[in-house]
């Protein structure tokens, strides 16, 4: 039986959830520099900044981190404190890209740390109106409802934990505790909830078509001022603007929520950062406003919500279910005049219609691909009626028989008659192969051993792995790689057991290095970082020594090129995440030598550029800090970076290599499992 007890986290825990886009690296997280933020005692405020002095390194890391020297640091016995000026707190985002069509990419940003300390403030502030605010709207599916729980369980279901231990207070280690978001969200979790919800089916049997719609480059588009319109009315801001200037706001919720989206976008006002919990915050308060509009006016036009017509939001995405087209030009033609108030559009080339009896096609494709998998993925377990066991029961035979050529042709066809794309199921279909996967490696557990039925298992485990790499290659994204490699770490734990003998394991080990070396060779890095395929690097290195990539295939994904037979060289344009995961995979093997000293020499052209500061600049910042700590680099080259950015004492950069096992990227102490379940319980949209 799970027990559940409630821990107060600290104001601080919005670093945890809010801040960092979830398609990060599974090495990088904000852990580490939450607790250094709680063990310091570092606190934002609107004139100083101010911390408890631990050591002469913490205040050090404290300088680099927000652009200042040690005579800028005011020092008072044991309390610390930085000025505020006008341009603290306006930095340069790390931006990078993700897989978002089929030949485009989706840029997220990292905001920096000290702008992450800045939403943590502004949340503890503002929670409550945050909440006030979300919630105008009939229409929203997601929206911030309550602060969250802070939960932790003692089961063994570790993906289902919401949040995280307070190891400082309650000295409680936090390994597969984990935090999802900073608010509690009202009414689903993500849209399949929706279409599997009693509101979708009522709203089924009442109208007899539904439209899906979105808002064109939402994120982009939104500019920072307009949350002021929101909240304080559009009309009522710009009289009040012309009669008092730009100060007429200053010190209020909607200013001080602009103020933090610029700063952290180089003070940009049109678009806000993609990616981080809290660039959706932002959106669903100003959406909230227009959803909020759009029924005062559709009640001008006697178009009455739940009687004349249903309308539900998701983020950026309008369902809209109507009985007659007159409506729905009515609603269209309204819902645009209502966006073009804040700058927004429809995407009219993602228009969808769906009549009576609605059910979309990935609906369809998900009920086919459901059954699928419960027919041909299974062990079959029988009692043998003929002999027990020490205890008296029965002993148990079991049978198995999964072939990756039926589970291919019967998936192509499922996509093919749906008319869905891959890219729309492929998480789905590799989250109940995980479940499957489990479910047999359990049950053969406790079945008779027997060598027909053994061989069976493994011809099946490497028919469910040729499956799961066959759909993933069609379209990888962060989510479905995520979803892939757990359902590989089951495949991975479960070989590592008896009864699975040495050479059998390496079968399968074999099998997965493939084709994670296929996925490599088609997705080499160039002007960006597949951060998608960055994680089978990770899965790679959990077969172990003998499973090594080869220099050549790294140095081809990481976009490098030979210059003579004992020269590398790396493009400049390789970013932070590709450099960590790259020392990371390598750590200190020999074999990759070369290309060790070709990413020294990156890093130092990177953080030694002219005309970058690291007082503004996320990723050298976060680049910087994270060689210091880094155990694969020897101490010569970490003095002299740290030197560069005015560490002029010996003794002093000798403490702040040692200050910190790790900061942002995990060098030491990594777990595949755990980090897993870590990234799988960060998943909250």
């Amino acid at each position: 039986m799970k027990k559940l007890l409630r821990i107060r986290l600290k104001k601080e825990r919005a670093i945890l959830s809010d801040t960092l886009p979830y398609e990060t690296p599974i090495t990088f997280s904000n852990r580490f520099f939450y607790e250094f933020i709680v063990e310091n005692k570092l606190s934002v405020g609107d004139k100083e900044i101010t911390w408890s002095h631990v050591s002469d390194a913490n205040d050090a890391v404290i300088g680099l981190l927000f652009g200042v020297g040690e005579s800028d640091i005011n020092k008072d016995d044991k309390q610390r404190t930085i000025r505020v000026s006008n341009g603290t707190f306006i930095t340069v985002p790390f931006q990078y890209g993700v897989s978002h069509k089929e030949d485009s990419y989706r840029k997220l940003s990292v905001p920096h740390p000290r702008n992450q300390l800045q939403i943590a403030k502004f949340y503890d502030k503002y929670k409550e109106l945050i909440l006030y605010y979300s919630d105008k709207s009939s229409f929203s599916l997601r929206h911030p409802s309550r602060i969250a729980d802070t939960r932790l369980f003692d089961d063994e279901r570790k993906s289902a934990s919401v949040i995280l231990t307070n190891q400082f207070e309650r000295k409680i280690s936090y390994n597969n505790k984990h935090i999802k978001s900073f608010f509690g969200y009202q009414r689903i979790r993500n849209i399949h909830e929706f279409f599997e919800s009693k509101s979708y089916h009522d709203c089924e049997k009442k109208y007899n078509i539904m439209a899906q719609l979105d808002i064109s480059k939402c994120f982009d588009s939104i500019y920072t001022h307009s949350i002021a319109w929101a909240v304080l009315g559009k009309d009522a801001v710009k009289n009040e603007l012309a009669k008092q200037g730009n100060k007429t706001l200053l010190g209020c919720f909607s200013d001080d929520f602009d103020s933090l989206m610029q700063k952290q976008n180089y003070n940009e006002t049109n678009g806000i950062l993609i990616g981080p919990e809290l660039s959706r915050v932002f959106a669903e308060i100003i959406l909230q406003d227009v959803d909020f509009n759009l029924e005062h006016k559709l009640k001008k036009l006697e178009l009455y919500h739940g009687i004349d017509y249903a309308i539900f939001r998701y983020v950026d995405d309008y369902f809209l279910f109507f009985n007659g087209d007159s409506v729905y030009k009515n609603i269209v033609d309204t819902l645009v005049d209502c966006l073009s108030e804040y700058k927004l559009g429809l995407n009219t080339e993602k228009e969808l219609i769906y009549r009576k009896p609605i059910i979309t096609e990935i609906t369809i494709a998900k009920i086919k691909i459901s059954k699928l998998l419960s027919e041909k993925v299974k062990i079959e377990v029988e009692e043998d009626e003929e002999k027990v066991g020490e205890d008296g029961s029965p002993l148990k035979n079991g049978e198995i028989s999964i072939h990756a050529k039926t589970l291919i042709t019967s998936f192509k066809s499922i996509l093919s008659e749906s008319g869905v794309e891959y890219k729309s199921v492929i998480n789905y279909t590799l989250t109940i192969l995980e479940s499957k996967l489990k479910s047999i490696f359990r049950k053969y557990l406790n079945v008779q051993y027997d060598y027909r039925v053994h061989l069976n298992l493994l011809s099946s485990i490497q028919a469910c792995v040729e499956f799961a790499f066959f759909i993933y290659n069609v379209a990888p994204r962060v989510n479905t790689t995520i979803k892939l490699s757990r359902a590989l770490k089951e495949v991975i734990e479960f070989c590592r057991k008896e009864p699975i003998e040495i050479d059998e394991m390496h079968h399968v080990f074999k099998s997965i290095s493939d084709n994670v070396s296929f996925v490599i060779e088609k997705h080499e890095t160039k002007n960006f970082t597949q951060v998608e395929t960055l994680y089978l690097l990770t899965v790679i290195s959990e077969l172990g020594k003998d499973y090594w990539l080869p220099e050549s295939s790294l140095v081809k994904y990481f976009g490098g090129v030979y210059k003579g037979k004992k020269t590398i060289v790396f493009d400049d344009a390789l970013n932070y995440f590709s450099i960590t995961v790259i020392l990371f995979y390598m750590k200190d093997k020999k074999r990759y030598d070369r290309i060790r000293r070709a990413i020294k020499k990156t890093i130092k052209s990177k953080l030694k550029a002219p005309n970058l500061s690291l007082t503004k600049d996320t990723e050298l910042f976060l680049l910087l800090i994270d060689c210091i700590s880094c155990p694969f680099l020897e101490m010569g080259f970490k003095h002299d970076l740290l030197k560069h950015f005015g560490i002029s004492k010996k003794k002093l950069r000798e403490d702040l290599f040692i200050l910190r096992e790790n900061w942002f990227t995990k060098w030491v102490g990594f777990s595949f499992s755990h980090e897993l379940d870590y990234k799988q319980s960060d998943e909250v949209y």
